[in-house]
């Protein structure tokens, strides 16, 4: 009896995944350039720290079964670089503003989701307090940065988070932990996931 369930239950799977593979190809998946994460601070993160907040951003984009129901092209890296460079470059003196950029990104890759997440913030020091009763002190801060362009809702969008740490010194105040804390927030108010799904829903 356990086996005969498992037979029907391996077969509505396999025909679960089979009905959603016919419809992924009757669909014009959905056209992401994700440019990879600029950064503009005084002071450059490790690689580690960097590797983190790329599967931060990474996440925020992630289509479960996208490898089956093809509802996401992500446009491959090199090629976002190079159209952002080209961009860059036409514009000589003058480079656009990057809300700008990301319209202007979206036409010239013809992408229907553009994100361009900047690391503008990303300092940390320590100083003794004069008070005797207090230790070491730790001076941190981070600040995020999410522009982009949604074709579906035909708007930029330029969302920033930033964290700020001054006390005794903690791990919790370092500041690798307020970068990943300001770019969750950024992410959520940029709304990703909304928009891929606004996206999804609009298509059916």
């Amino acid at each position: 009896m356990r086996c005969l369930r498992l037979m029907i239950g391996t077969l509505c799977l396999f025909l679960l995944v089979l009905s959603a593979t016919a419809g992924a190809q009757e669909r014009t998946p959905l056209r992401v350039a994700r440019l990879p994460l600029a950064v503009e601070s005084g002071s450059m993160p490790s690689r580690q720290v960097l590797d983190r907040l790329e599967r931060q951003i990474d996440r925020s984009l992630h289509v479960p079964l996208n490898g089956v129901l093809k509802a996401v092209e992500y446009i491959p890296e090199q090629e976002c670089l190079e159209a952002l460079d080209q961009v860059i470059r036409e514009n000589g003196a003058r480079p656009p503003r990057r809300k700008e950029a990301a319209g202007i990104l979206a036409g010239r890759l013809q992408a229907d989701l553009v994100v361009l997440p900047v690391l503008d913030g990303y300092e940390q020091y320590t100083t003794f307090s004069w008070r005797w009763d207090r230790g070491e002190i730790l001076h941190s801060f981070a600040s995020v940065q999410i522009t982009g362009y949604d074709r579906n809702k035909q708007e930029s969008f330029q969302k920033s988070a930033s964290r700020i740490y001054e006390d005794e010194y903690s791990a919790a105040g370092e500041v690798s932990v307020l970068a990943g804390q300001a770019m969750d927030e950024a992410l959520r108010e940029a709304k990703l996931r909304d928009r891929i799904q606004s996206w999804k829903a609009a298509k059916h």
